[in-house]
């Protein structure tokens, strides 16, 4: 993700659109090789450190656009900041990812807040349950009962690519949408997460991105010659 960014913002061109829509959903418990649990890592971590990362990239765009792509399952989640990395209690996969899109529902806000000024539209959307390769593997229980009824890939990214695009849709920022229409984040009071839990959480992030970040490597000093003396010895 660092050397994503370092290449993107290489090129000195403004990003008008960014949408955040990388997801897995693991079982059993896995971790990368930095030893972050996996849901985490690519649910949470990811998008906060490219979206951090590409923001001076956003800022020189006239109308920059931010959408993450979260799942109605962060309704019935709250954000642990204590144990991001799902460590404590059973561990399940859905209520990771579920953690994970919440975690990201709030980076949406707490952007959307910070760059009001910069011009940058930051909000998350809700694609439905969508007929994709995604859904067989990670759910096929679900999938075998609900194929009928799944939406196509493109109605799922409709609302996507209308927060990315339409003019209508720069209107609001920090929010979260479902088939064009904005929907609450929460459905209930025990699912909000209080100000220092949010602190907390944003605290872990940043930490965590910094400690990531690829150390620079250090220009080697160049030697210089010698000079030779043209000073005489006295006997």
């Amino acid at each position: 993700v660092h050397a994503l960014s370092v290449r993107l913002l290489a090129s000195g061109q403004p990003i008008d659109m960014l949408i955040n829509n990388a997801g897995a959903l693991f079982n059993p418990r896995q971790e990368t090789s930095e030893g972050f649990e996996k849901s985490f890592a690519l649910l949470l971590l990811g998008p906060y450190i490219l979206t951090e990362s590409l923001y001076p990239a956003l800022k020189k765009s006239d109308d920059a656009r931010v959408v993450n792509v979260l799942s109605g399952g962060m309704y019935a989640a709250k954000i642990k900041p204590s144990d991001l990395h799902y460590k404590r209690g059973e561990y399940s996969g859905s209520r990771a990812y579920a953690r994970a899109k919440r975690g990201l529902m709030i980076a949406t806000e707490n952007w959307a807040e910070r760059w009001r000024g910069d011009g940058i539209t930051v909000n998350a959307m809700h694609p439905g349950w969508a007929d994709t390769p995604g859904v067989q593997d990670a759910l096929p229980a679900f999938y075998k009962i609900t194929k009928r009824l799944l939406r196509s890939p493109g109605q799922g990214a409709d609302t996507a690519v209308w927060l990315a695009a339409a003019a209508e849709a720069a209107k609001a920022s920090g929010k979260f949408w479902l088939d064009r229409e904005q929907h609450p984040s929460h459905l209930r009071a025990s699912t909000r997460e209080s100000s220092s839990e949010r602190q907390q959480l944003f605290s872990e992030l940043e930490k965590l991105m910094q400690n990531t970040r690829p150390a620079t490597p250090k220009r080697k000093a160049t030697q210089k010659k010698p000079v030779a003396s043209t000073a005489r010895l006295s006997a």
